[in-house]
């Protein structure tokens, strides 16, 4: 990997990075397809072990407000749904659960923008959280199901919650990955670069939380989730 690569893909990290503080999620969303095709070093290795210092920093520096409740029930869920996920792998084409998943957030979108609100119970969290975990192990894309359940949460608790259970599932991503040894010397090299776009963009989401927390972090959710549903079809389909 040249210097250029490397500081185009150290740029482009910064501003998922970006995104995933002030948002809660969108991290790998933007950049992992953009980094692919700038260098494909950086996916997926680099961009998992950066991930758990990432979202520890986001989750820590709003701390106070997780919802250690709701996160407890997702992260029940989870672990099931990263096991079905895999197993869906072995049986489904990825091209048809990228259609199916990005189907469903539209769907879930609209219910959402038309007013239907969903009771975040123990049960609710549990099949959310499995989900996220269903979806992130066959298509990449885990974010949005939960995004869209805490939507309607005050900014500090929708970005500390889903980087608290973004936290824990990219460490056990990155804990199977190692166990079965697939990191590389050059791996860790790239992660350490990459771990100055986690970095800034820590520094410039903290003063932008405080503008999206003013009516336009719900919109947000919205439309980032939207922009993962095409993103799965377009690239399922293309």
């Amino acid at each position: 990997m040249g210097t250029a690569e490397l500081v185009a893909g150290l740029i482009v990290f910064a501003v998922g990075c970006t995104i995933q503080g002030v948002i809660g999620f969108g991290a790998g969303l933007f950049s992992i397809p953009i980094l692919a095709q700038i260098d494909p070093q950086f996916v997926p290795g680099p961009v998992i072990m950066a991930s758990p210092l990432m979202t520890g920093l986001f989750a820590w520096r709003e701390r106070a407000a997780v919802n250690i409740g709701a996160l407890k029930w997702a992260l029940v869920g989870r672990v099931p749904g990263v096991v079905l996920g895999a197993l869906a792998l072995t049986a489904v084409s990825e091209d048809r659960l990228g259609v199916l998943f990005g189907l469903l957030l539209l769907v879930g979108i609209g219910l959402k923008v038309s007013g239907l609100q969903i009771r975040r119970t123990p049960t609710a969290l549990f099949g959310v959280g499995g989900l996220a975990g269903f979806m992130g192990t066959s298509v990449g894309v885990g974010g949005p199901p939960i995004a869209l359940v805490f939507h309607d949460e005050s900014g500090p608790e929708i970005r500390s919650t889903l980087n608290a259970f973004f936290m824990v599932g990219a460490s056990m991503s990155l804990a199977v990955l190692a166990a079965f040894g697939r990191f590389g010397g050059d791996d860790l090299v790239i992660s350490a670069w990459m771990l100055l776009s986690v970095l800034i963009g820590f520094a410039i989401s903290g003063p932008l939380r405080s503008v999206l927390d003013r009516g336009w972090l719900s919109p947000a959710v919205y439309l980032m989730s939207a922009v993962a549903a095409i993103v799965l079809m377009v690239r399922s389909v293309v």
